[in-house]
């Protein structure tokens, strides 16, 4: 069966390799849920959103975070709710990515998303990831996760497994909710560094791995395409960026009670447009 699986991947490779992108730029948005023993078909909140902007023109990988607390309105209801709610409270992500695609005008070409806990078996399969940390972060961790055979924890760069980082991503009582953000980051860049230059039969393999951890709203069609489109920026250094930027937010209640983090909407439209290199339409759309 499982050399059967494996020749089928590698014939829809061989099928979709000539496959080029047709963009200058795409965007997909990565969605962690945090549900400790919800399957990833369950309703839990969404504690990881990273928007993966793919810019084959200028070699450039930029991942933008949305902190989990940003107080926003929904677009297809009124009334203000946390982003990180969207997911669970309108069933599904669509709400998600039609929040981001509407208010941030921003195109989606497709969304994953993953349980944080099916994020030790991707790990583990590729063998673990290089992860700098502090002296505060390594005793977090060996507290959480403790030391493995060829997995030592200690100040400095370090090899994680999967269990490690998914404590590494989980960690935010050491410092903020925004340094999570940055660990998240932090570890999906490195997830991005070890599938830099992965051969054709690895990458079967991996797939195979991975099969059941995630769910999207791709083809397989279009997912072994965007794998191949990926090789094209194999040596692109990833950007890291985070919504709402430091100075245009602040802590704060809306109408109905929620607390939350009131932020610059605008500023954080420029500011997004600004990093990625384009030109944000007008939110008038998003006011309507």
């Amino acid at each position: 069966m499982i050399r059967r699986i494996a020749a089928l991947c590698a014939a829809f490779v061989l099928i979709f390799a000539a496959a080029a992108q047709a963009e200058d730029m795409a965007h997909y948005l990565l969605v962690g849920v945090d549900g400790w023993g919800v399957s990833v078909e369950g309703g839990a909140r969404s504690d990881a959103i990273i928007l993966a902007s793919l810019d084959y023109e200028s070699d450039r990988i930029v991942l933008t975070s949305f902190a989990r607390d940003m107080l926003v309105e929904p677009v297809h209801r009124k009334g203000m709710t946390k982003i990180n709610m969207l997911v669970r409270a309108q069933v599904g992500e669509q709400a998600l990515r039609d929040y981001i695609e509407q208010t941030f005008g921003v195109p989606i070409s497709g969304y994953f998303v993953i349980n944080f806990s099916g994020a030790v078996d991707l790990i583990d399969a590729i063998g673990g990831v290089d992860i700098e940390l502090t002296e505060e972060e390594a005793g977090y961790l060996r507290h959480y996760a403790g030391d493995y055979d060829g997995y030592v924890l200690h100040s400095g760069l370090c090899r994680l497994n999967g269990a490690q980082a998914l404590a590494y991503m989980r960690c935010r009582h050491l410092d903020s909710d925004f340094v999570r953000q940055q660990r998240q980051r932090n570890v999906l860049e490195a997830v991005l560094e070890e599938l830099d230059g992965v051969t054709p039969l690895r990458a079967i393999r991996l797939f195979g791995a991975i099969w059941g951890m995630y769910r999207c709203d791709m083809t397989i069609r279009e997912q072994l395409v965007l794998a191949k489109n990926l090789t094209s920026l194999d040596d692109a250094e990833a950007e890291m960026h985070a919504i709402p930027v430091e100075g245009t937010f602040r802590y704060g209640e809306s109408e109905g009670g929620i607390h939350g983090i009131e932020f610059d909407l605008e500023e954080n439209r420029r500011l997004l447009g600004e990093w990625l290199g384009v030109e944000i339409p007008d939110d008038s759309a998003a006011q309507e």
